[in-house]
């Protein structure tokens, strides 16, 4: 673990992992944390041991905004957490590239996925958000809580699983950024897992995101009694199976 500080001047830590033993064909797993998380909790450990253990190298970052940045959060926006990761794989990754993205996470591993079709080989969404602040707008805001966020710049928001601090510069940036208006152009395999007591998160979210998809190899698993921490050990079962998967078709390539 390191600090790193961005073209943006921000600083976060990030943990790059080598392979242990060198291959010819050059495998990075990026695991992209979600909002008011960081990269240290179970499902990041669990991608951090397997990819050891597939011999392949492995990065965790902390968006900025959060984990030892977490004083810049209200700074913090869609433009800077994007070309974080694009500095990140342009500067740390190297080979083909499996993007791993817990909710918000999830999103920017799409967006990322469209960027770069060159470099990116599959994508696993968990509890996959993209378009979550729409949502938010849309459906499940009340009237005084959208007048908080516009005349405050700010609102804490609390359900079952998450108190989440929004900001109104979050908001603006992120509609620049929609994916499920249009047609998600990827050209990597998908993993979506989704827990069907996610309080953050409607489980049909998933269905959305595979009908956007504009490939066939989309892969949807619905966990019936997880929530949208996707933390229990069979979450991370799923998780690895996945992973696996991914890791084992780039390699028959």
């Amino acid at each position: 673990m390191q600090n790193y500080t961005f073209s943006s001047n921000f600083t976060t830590k990030i943990d790059v992992r080598q392979a242990k033993t060198a291959t010819t064909h050059k495998i990075t797993l990026l695991y992209i944390h979600g909002l008011f998380s960081d990269p240290w909790g179970r499902k990041p450990e669990t991608c951090c041991q397997i990819a050891a253990e597939q011999n392949i190298d492995f990065i965790r970052f902390e968006l900025i905004g959060h984990g030892s940045d977490s004083s810049n959060y209200e700074q913090a926006d869609f433009p800077l957490w994007v070309s974080q990761i694009e500095e990140l794989i342009t500067n740390f990754a190297q080979g083909d590239i499996i993007l791993a993205g817990s909710s918000l996470g999830g999103w920017l591993a799409l967006l990322l996925a469209e960027r770069h079709p060159d470099r990116v080989k599959g994508v696993i969404g968990l509890a996959a958000a993209p378009d979550f602040t729409m949502d938010l707008e849309q459906h499940i805001f009340t009237a005084e809580q959208k007048q908080q966020l516009s005349q405050t710049g700010r609102l804490e928001f609390t359900n079952n699983d998450f108190t989440y601090i929004f900001t109104q510069k979050m908001f603006d940036s992120a509609h620049h950024f929609r994916l499920l208006n249009r047609s998600i152009e990827l050209s990597c395999p998908l993993y979506l897992l989704q827990g069907m007591k996610d309080a953050s998160l409607d489980w049909r979210k998933a269905l959305q995101i595979a009908q956007s998809v504009s490939r066939d190899d989309v892969i949807i698993k619905l966990l019936k009694n997880s929530n949208h921490r996707l933390g229990h050990d069979n979450d991370l079962l799923e998780l690895r199976h996945a992973l696996t998967d991914l890791i084992s078709a780039i390699r028959a390539q």
